[in-house]
């Protein structure tokens, strides 16, 4: 196959701006991560009390709603918000499951259910055995703080 001048020029054109990006990228100062790069460490005393909150907000998350209304709902994904921003990234994961569990209980609430019937809706879209084990090692963190369990 024969290229015209101008199909050889944008040829050209093309591989010039191919090697000329590829010579900057090299020339690029490089990322280094460093070994002593620590991770900061966790407030004990601030994530104790977040747990506190979500233990206090506890009964929605065993299912049995008692005492709670729909406000309550809102107070514990504050709660929980609280914790997750304050936890180890492994509490953390369990936290953002059981809040992802209040808030699809929230917006099932908008639809006139009762909490119970929220409480049923928003742990039908979720994995039980999932959110089950979330809730058992949260439970263990906020034992551990001192603070009544939730279920």
């Amino acid at each position: 196959m024969n290229f015209t001048p101008r199909q050889w020029l944008i040829v050209i054109a093309l591989a010039a701006t191919f090697l000329g990006a590829a010579a900057w990228y090299a020339s690029a100062d490089p990322i280094i991560i460093d070994a002593d790069d620590t991770v900061a460490e966790v407030d004990e005393v601030a994530l104790c009390a977040a747990l506190g909150q979500v233990s206090a907000w506890g009964g929605i998350l065993d299912g049995s709603a008692e005492g709670d209304d729909s406000g309550d709902v809102a107070n514990l994904r504050v709660a929980l918000n609280e914790a997750r921003g304050l936890a180890p990234v492994d509490l953390a994961i369990d936290l953002a499951r059981l809040l992802d569990l209040t808030m699809l209980t929230d917006l099932a609430l908008t639809d006139d259910a009762t909490l119970t019937q929220a409480l049923a809706t928003g742990a039908a879209q979720t994995d039980p055995e999932r959110v089950a084990e979330a809730m058992d090692r949260v439970n263990e963190a906020i034992i551990d703080c001192g603070h009544p369990p939730t279920a």
